[in-house]
């Protein structure tokens, strides 16, 4: 079972995603913050709003990015945004792919799939 790790401090976005990630199949580990997950955490792909990136700034966007890349690997990342500006930037910010809040839940189901196999 692939394991789909998400990162909201949106509570209702956590929630919603838990429900559609459990009933696509996937399990899932769900936090509004990165030192709420355990230090051995892993997982096949990032779901993550910019947490730290209150008024979108590209500099602190690429090193959200970075960091959570640096610590999960090889993991795919997904960023799930209200951030428009960030929706525009042609290197993604370096995550695979940028969606932006409000989401249809179908594609970004459809995006997973393609992403996981």
């Amino acid at each position: 079972m692939k394991k789909v790790l998400v990162l909201d401090d949106d509570e209702a976005i956590l929630e919603l995603l838990r429900t559609v990630l459990a009933e696509a199949g996937y399990e899932g580990f769900f936090a509004a913050a990165l030192d709420a997950i355990p230090a051995n955490e892993s997982a096949d792909l990032v779901i993550t709003d910019l947490i730290p990136v209150k008024a979108y700034q590209r500099e602190s966007a690429l090193a959200w990015v970075a960091t959570l890349r640096a610590r999960f690997g090889r993991a795919a990342v997904f960023v799930l945004t209200a951030h428009r500006g960030a929706a525009a930037e042609r290197d993604l910010l370096g995550a695979n792919a940028i969606i932006t809040k409000p989401f249809d839940v179908e594609a970004l189901l459809a995006r997973i799939e393609t992403q996981l196999g």
